[in-house]
């Protein structure tokens, strides 16, 4: 009996398994039961003829020394078998498994379309991970295999041993077998960057030595593609950081945080219907947020990102088997037993959830939406909105005069929302989002409106995004392109003159979107046309960009140019200021910063989230402790030059807003009310010094009221008296 004809039969049959040992019967496994062959028993000749023929020529001695072996065999270029030759009662015997093709579709094996992405990146690492027998090697089959018809590269794989058969398509495959064709997985790996790889798919991370080279040659460009028997994402890192001495893992956190790409843990679980086998998969990609919690080793902190980012391709396991339960592919025994947290599915499958993802829509949509956030902010611009609103259930919302009006397009997902802020961040702003749920930053865009070919203009906005609900926000703000002069906005000639003064504190003051920011934009820009002095501001972000004229002006951005308003101006009094605005006041340390500089012979100029000027004195004072408040209403007494609190109304023809002015002067009898904690008088001393230039902001609507630009009913909803129309 020739043994290579049993070797040949395993094909016709679909067998996985050979079982030849001297003296007996051949037995074969066939769909997983053993069957034993009608031929005759397998003699001692015919087996060393094998030996002889088809394997090393020192195979025998090794096995005698050794009495167990592995080695992999190709009897042709498309069949390769995986060998195990071993003594059983004196006689030998081997094991022959039958290595499959790695001809593997993703869809097959129900994996998910960001395997597909990991495959298709051209550097970095990705770890497939699990127990024993969960797939990992027909996982990374299947990425080689759609590496291999898709690009046109070098694939080296080290495996042991080799457990699927690739056959050259687009690209060059050599696999190399640890013991047949290198001795150890260290010493290939030694070697492999001198073989001209592009991908390197390495059977398993075992050593130290090990890992630090797949963490280089991922670092020094190339795609490496590896296992790890860990159960979980967390215990993955953990894993290869804790491989590391003490002193060193910093080193390699910050390494691995740049070289990953993703991580796929994976569990098989028993189909429903009895036949087959599914994959339950916990993905890690690295975004940016993942990044930085590598490298500042939070790894606690990484489920949770998998939880709130199944935009990206991320899941957890008990994402995963609630999926698989509800599209009636697993029992929820199977899913429980399976599950990292039992509790935890067993509230998912019935429809319930914990924490942020109880508020989270059921839906998994990621699909895009064709609206991309270009398209929305030249909407923004040509409808001459002052926002831009963009938010889960609503199509999106421009501000158009106040009002809110929404764009004729569909409603928003959180994946769409998601999607449309990312695309404007970059991945330090993303982490920074990421990490604190709420950003400010500015953005600049070029774009013509009429879609036309014209010569591009820029357009500058201010964006805040937030989440909501567990989902992405945002609210984006169009500056103009122009600094509006004093005539265009209404501006007082009071306002004008208070900017004249050399040195002390003006507040501007109101709610967000009334025009605080173009208010001091104006006055910087008299300020720059009419005074020789250095100007220093400091912006949350910037959001009209100034040009020095006879000024000097310079503009810091939070966080591109200092870490906060508090830092800025802890040093803004050595950078030889005239003048400093500040975009917002927001805690004590900056408001005593501002007090301070405009005592010291400074020009300070600041915003409030306030209603009204008495509002805004009590609103300094009473962010200091009680010891301290006496201080502070003598310094605000002293250095006070005005308050200007303004609203912007919508106009009666309904076409614009008009902006109305209370105006509060730092006169002797308002600093007497100040220093002596009469703030309640306040109101009263603007009314009797209307021959100064205070106006309230009753008389600034009854004013708008009696030139027909606003309505009686915009006026009563603002006014304290409405007896005065």
């Amino acid at each position: 009996m020739n043994l290579i004809d049993l070797f040949k039969e395993m094909q016709t049959v679909d067998a996985s398994d050979l079982f030849i040992t001297v003296g007996k019967k051949p037995y074969m496994r066939v769909l997983r039961e053993i069957q034993k062959l009608d031929v005759g028993e397998v003699e001692e000749g015919e087996f060393l003829e094998f030996l002889a023929e088809h394997l090393p020529p020192d195979i025998r001695n090794r096995l005698e020394s050794a009495r167990d072996l592995d080695i992999g065999v190709s009897l042709d270029n498309e069949n390769r078998y995986r060998i195990n030759l071993f003594y059983q009662k004196g006689h030998m015997a081997m094991v022959v498994r039958r290595v499959p093709s790695g001809a593997l579709a993703f869809a097959d094996l129900h994996l998910p379309e960001i395997i597909k992405a990991f495959a298709e990146t051209p550097r970095g690492l990705v770890l497939v991970t699990g127990s024993t027998g969960s797939g990992k090697s027909t996982t990374m089959a299947a990425m080689l295999y759609h590496i291999n018809s898709t690009a046109a590269c070098h694939i080296v794989t080290i495996e042991d041993p080799i457990e699927f058969v690739h056959q050259d398509q687009s690209s060059i495959v050599s696999q190399r077998e640890v013991g047949s064709d290198t001795s150890s997985f260290s010493e290939s790996l030694r070697r492999v960057v001198r073989q001209s790889p592009d991908v390197i798919f390495i059977g398993e991370l075992r050593d130290l030595d090990t890992i630090k080279t797949a963490i280089s040659a991922a670092r020094t460009g190339h795609l490496v593609v590896t296992t790890m028997h860990t159960v979980d994402v967390t215990q993955t890192l953990d894993r290869i950081i804790n491989y590391f001495p003490e002193q060193l893992r910093d080193q390699i956190a910050m390494d691995l945080s740049f070289t990953l790409r993703g991580i796929v843990t994976q569990r098989l679980l028993p189909r429903k219907s009895g036949y087959g086998v599914v994959p339950a998969l916990e993905i890690l990609v690295a975004t940016p947020i993942v990044r930085h919690l590598i490298n500042t080793r939070d790894l606690d902190a990484i489920e949770d990102v998998m939880k709130a980012d199944s935009v990206e391709g991320m899941q957890t396991f008990n994402r995963a088997l609630t999926d698989l339960f509800r599209n009636d592919l697993i029992t929820m025994e199977t899913g429980a037993a399976a599950a990292t947290n039992k509790d935890e599915f067993l509230l998912s499958v019935q429809g319930m959830e914990t924490g942020i993802d109880s508020l989270r829509s059921s839906d998994n949509e990621t699909g895009e939406t064709k609206t991309n956030m270009k398209s929305l902010l030249r909407a923004a611009i040509r409808h001459k909105a002052s926002d831009l609103l963009v938010t889960v259930g609503s199509a999106p919302l421009l501000r158009i005069d106040g009002d809110l009006q929404e764009l004729n397009l569909e409603c928003l997902t959180s994946a769409h929302t998601q999607q449309l802020l990312f695309s404007i961040l970059n991945p330090a702003q993303r982490s920074q989002f990421e990490l604190e749920k709420e950003i400010d930053f500015a953005l600049s865009v070029s774009m013509n409106l009429s879609g036309e070919e014209e010569e591009q203009q820029k357009y500058r906005f201010r964006a805040n995004g937030f989440y909501q609900k567990g989902c992405v926000s945002a609210a984006i703000r169009v500056i103009s392109q122009e600094i509006p002069d004093p005539e265009s906005l209404g501006l007082p000639p009071i306002v004008l003159e208070m900017v004249r003064r050399a040195h002390g504190l003006i507040l501007v003051t109101g709610p967000t979107g009334h025009g605080k920011s173009t208010t001091l934009a104006c006055m910087i820009n008299q300020i720059n046309a009419s005074r020789s002095c250095h100007i220093i501001t400091i912006e949350d972000p910037i959001e009209y960009v100034h040009t020095s004229n006879k000024a000097v002006i310079e503009q810091r951005e939070v966080h591109a140019d200092t870490k906060g308003f508090r830092n800025a101006l802890k040093y803004v009094l050595r950078q030889d200021p005239d003048v400093i605005l500040i975009g917002e006041m927001r805690d004590p340390e900056t408001i005593g910063a501002a007090l301070t500089a405009a005592e010291t012979g400074h020009l300070v100029l600041a915003t409030l989230h306030t209603n009204d000027c008495a509002q805004s004195i009590d609103r300094v004072i009473d962010t200091f402790p009680a010891h301290q408040q006496n201080q502070v209403r003598a310094q605000l007494a002293a250095s006070l030059i005005g308050v200007v609190a303004q609203r912007l109304l919508p106009r009666l023809t309904g076409d614009g807003r008009v902006p109305v002015f209370e105006i509060m002067l730092g006169t002797t009898p308002i600093q007497a009310l100040i220093r002596d904690n009469r703030t309640h008088q306040i109101l009263a001393a603007i009314e009797t010094g209307a021959k100064d230039g205070m106006v309230t902001m009753d008389k600034a609507l009854q004013q708008a009221y009696r030139q027909n630009l606003v309505s009686r009913n915009t006026v009563l909803t603002l006014a304290r008296d409405n007896n005065i129309i």
